[in-house]
């Protein structure tokens, strides 16, 4: 630890807080008069407009110009500008947000994310529907901590606001960039603001991101294109009424990984470095981007995997994305005597069609689902009585989604349908008292019903060997593999009658036999058809106190909750929400005639009855996904950033982040006994019983909670150089972040180590900005960053990381009028 601390010092002073507001374009014209000072960046994350040095909460914001300096076209690159903030990318349009380590790896339909995404107002039930808001942006806000007040549900770790730019009214105005990098990326995206009449104005704008996989494979490529309309009217000074609309296909092979190693059962070996007891670790040699399907991964595959499961090896099924998402909203603002009425309203609708690859359990994972989503909410910004703000509002939000879904892995495939059904009604308000000029005292309060419900199968088929593993037996060495189906029907339509003798089995329980090595075939299902109701009131408390024109001091305790939720696993049917308390104490500053920015937030978080999604065994023995209810934990840190404008063309950036997270209590069970092999997993863990069953009971109670680096820094250094009537902008960012924990069974693998990456550009126009020329390189020092890694013994212990892309770079060209 201390040398990575002594790593990140080193590196702080050429490393960017990207995450926070950069210089404007009206504050560099400024610059050049010789006035010096750090712009103001307005922001709506407490329901107002207000500037974010006055906001009294926890919170980043990241500017549209920082957005394109850092290259940021997607929910994964989010990483490079936020650093409380991790994003990480499973198989498919899987995508998953962590918050200071609060978070989870939601990889299905049946379980919530733990930090609420929101998108022009909107808030996005499914993870999988985030990937294509990233363009013609005003700004994004990262608010850090529960929610449980203006956002309410699922929100326990925080929200992340994505603010698309609006229609300006009574300006003609377009842009347009075109970039393009190593692994032929092709970015490019343009906009255009049209007013019609004195009081209307429409904005179109569109992009479309194309490039080479940078895995060996083809893996880790991205197709997508994207549009956005909106139209905005004001007939009178007190109306306002904005109607958008938005489409977005993704496509490409998605997220790829490389084979780590595998963990061999060894009885008696004694835990090591790399492997726990029992087990010994076999590494496989692969450079970080040779991807699942390259000719080496495959050998490694065959040679290791596939022979100590005793079935013929069978390739990887060839990963796709295929998903559509859409909206369209309607936003009315009407001034009335009493206060500002606020109107919301949207319907989402997304499709998925998706095969990965990328856990190292499965040949092939199939989902095809749609999903769609109405929610309605209305707000009133009461005006002041006396010396009191008030805000109260409600929420309505009604969700269904529809699907069939499978996850091949060899030995074990689970054939899923399922239609699942969200209703969730709020009511919220908000008080301010004004105690003096200076001091203020600030209560709100959330009370929300969640009505689920879900009606699912999922048909668990069994490849088995009847015969001894070597050396007491032959094993069943080149028998067959299931072939990956959405439905049994399609599965048996996919196996030659050569292989079925008997036929494919067509009741639960049926054994058939498989192939002419000893394999037999047999199917169990599980049913859940069941309600599922839960209700919390979240509140929270704090006072503000101005401590001088431009410092603000703040206290505050806030409490969340996260909805439960269903699984396709028996004994693992239904699991309960989880709650968080969080106490934080900061204050802002504007130092030094507006040039220097000191911002320092100290935090305490308790999450108790923790939900973690993870593979596992149900009551049956069979392996599946679920979430549980694993404990709690306590995360506190410090959080400090900082901005000083040093000159009128020189801005220095940077951001220290620590945090402690701990689980305080992290138990969970797995089968003992038949077939079980002892846990691998990093954790101590003790034979017991449950439900009359032999169990393992693992405690990871101790251990850092995932996706939490114990010390984040950012910095860096924004220069301009003029030259006449032109500007030579320069820019170096950076970000140090320590070791984290990036899967579940805290094996040694499963620790991502430290990492330092490093971003640069620089970019040559006139001072207008009318065009500019930009070349740019990111991932300096083409570091290997690990952001996944999962292992799954059911396929012969296999462990396969993903990785963050290697150093890219490339030119862009954008206009503007």
């Amino acid at each position: 630890m201390k040398q990575g601390i002594r790593s990140g010092a080193s590196a702080l002073a050429m490393m960017a807080m990207a995450a926070m507001p950069q210089v404007s374009h009206a504050d560099e014209a400024g610059q050049q008069s010789g006035t010096v000072g750090l712009e103001e960046i307005v922001v709506t994350a407490q329901r107002k407009a207000e500037s974010a040095q006055k906001a009294a909460i926890a919170i980043s914001v990241v500017t549209a110009e920082a957005l394109t300096k850092a290259g940021v076209n997607s929910a994964a690159t989010l990483n490079s500008v936020a650093p409380s903030l991790t994003v990480a990318q499973g198989g498919g349009a899987t995508t998953s947000y962590f918050v200071r380590g609060v978070g989870n790896f939601t990889n299905n339909a049946y379980s919530d994310p733990a930090v609420a995404f929101n998108y022009d107002g909107v808030y996005i039930g499914r993870p999988t529907s985030t990937g294509s808001a990233f363009f013609d942006l005003e700004r994004i806000e990262v608010l850090k901590g529960p929610q449980g007040t203006l956002y309410g549900r699922n929100a326990t770790g925080g929200a992340v606001n994505v603010l698309p730019a609006k229609p300006v009214i009574g300006k003609l105005m377009g842009a347009a960039s075109l970039g393009y990098g190593n692994f032929n990326a092709i970015d490019g995206d343009a906009m255009i603001n049209v007013p019609v009449g004195d009081n209307t104005a429409v904005r179109l704008a569109g992009k479309v991101v194309d490039s080479k996989g940078y895995y060996s494979d083809g893996t880790g490529n991205t197709k997508s294109q994207a549009l956005r309309a909106q139209i905005l009217t004001q007939p009178s000074a007190a109306v306002s009424l904005r109607l958008a609309a938005d489409w977005a296909h993704n496509g490409g092979m998605g997220v790829g990984a490389t084979y780590d190693g595998l963990l061999n059962f060894t009885p008696g070996a004694p835990a090591s470095a790399n492997a726990p007891a029992n087990y010994t670790y076999v590494p496989a040699n692969l450079g970080a981007w040779s991807g699942l399907l390259s000719p080496k991964a495959s050998a490694f595959f065959a040679n290791t995997v596939i022979g100590g499961s005793f079935i013929s090896p069978a390739p990887l099924d060839k990963p796709f994305i295929n998903d559509t998402n859409w909206g369209v909203e309607g936003e009315a603002n009407l001034d009335t005597s009493i206060g500002k009425v606020t109107t919301l309203l949207a319907y989402r609708k997304s499709t998925l069609d998706d095969l990965f690859n990328g856990a190292p359990s499965f040949r092939g994972a199939r989902t095809k689902e749609s999903s769609h989503q109405f929610s309605a909410e209305v707000r009133l910004a009461g005006k002041p009585i006396g010396p009191v703000e008030w805000l109260i509002g409600g929420f309505f939000y009604d969700e269904n989604v529809q699907g069939n879904s499978t996850y091949n892995q060899y030995l074990v495939s689970s054939i899923q349908s399922y239609t699942i059904g969200t209703k969730s009604y709020a009511g919220f308000g908000r008080l301010v008292f004004h105690a003096t000029d200076h001091f203020r005292l600030v209560a709100g309060g959330r009370y929300t019903r969640d009505e689920k419900r879900i009606d699912g199968l999922a048909n668990t088929l069994l490849d088995l060997c009847t015969n001894a593993p070597p050396p007491a037996g032959n094993g069943c060495f080149g028998g067959p593999s299931v072939p990956t189906g959405l439905t049994l029907a399609d599965i048996a339509a996919q196996i030659p009658a050569s292989q079925l003798p008997a036929g494919f089995p067509t009741a639960p329980g049926d054994v058939r036999p498989f192939g002419n090595a000893g394999n037999i075939l047999t199917y169990a299902p599980v049913a859940v058809n069941k309600p599922l109701n839960n209700n919390r009131f979240t509140y929270r408390l704090a006072a503000e106190y101005d401590v001088g024109p431009q410092s603000l001091a703040y206290l505050s305790y806030e409490t969340g909750y996260r909805s439960g939720g269903f699984a396709l696993a028996t004994g693992r049917e239904t699991y309960a929400p989880e709650f968080i308390d969080a106490y934080t104490a900061g204050i802002k500053n504007r130092l030094m005639g507006n040039r220097l920015q000191i911002n320092v937030e100290a935090f305490l978080w308790k999450y108790r009855n923790q939900q973690v999604s993870h593979f596992g065994f149900g009551s049956d023995g069979l392996t599946t996904y679920f979430t549980t209810n694993v404990g709690k934990s306590t995360i506190k840190g410090v959080d400090i950033d900082f901005q000083f404008k040093a000159t009128p063309t020189t801005l220095l950036l940077g951001d220290v982040q620590y945090v402690d997270n701990t689980l305080d209590q992290f138990t969970y069970n797995v089968p003992r006994g038949g077939t079980s092999l002892p846990p691998a997993v990093g954790c101590p863990y003790a034979p017991g019983t449950e439900g009359g069953l032999p169990v393992y009971t693992i405690d990871c109670s101790g251990k850092p909670g995932l996706n939490s680096p114990r010390w984040s820094l950012n910095g860096g250094i924004r220069q301009d150089v003029p030259l006449g009537d032109y500007t030579l902008q320069l820019s170096l960012d950076g970000l140090y972040r320590s070791n984290r924990v990036i899967g579940f069974e805290y094996l040694a693998q499963h620790n991502s180590g430290d990492d330092f990456t490093a971003d640069a550009s620089i970019a040559f126009g006139p001072q207008d900005q009318r065009w500019q020329l930009t070349a740019w390189v990111r991932n300096l020092t083409d570091n290997n960053v690990r952001i996944l890694t999962q292992y799954n013994n059911n396929v012969g212990g296999v462990i396969a990381t993903s990785y963050a892309p290697p150093r890219t770079y490339g030119a862009r060209a954008s206009v503007k009028f």
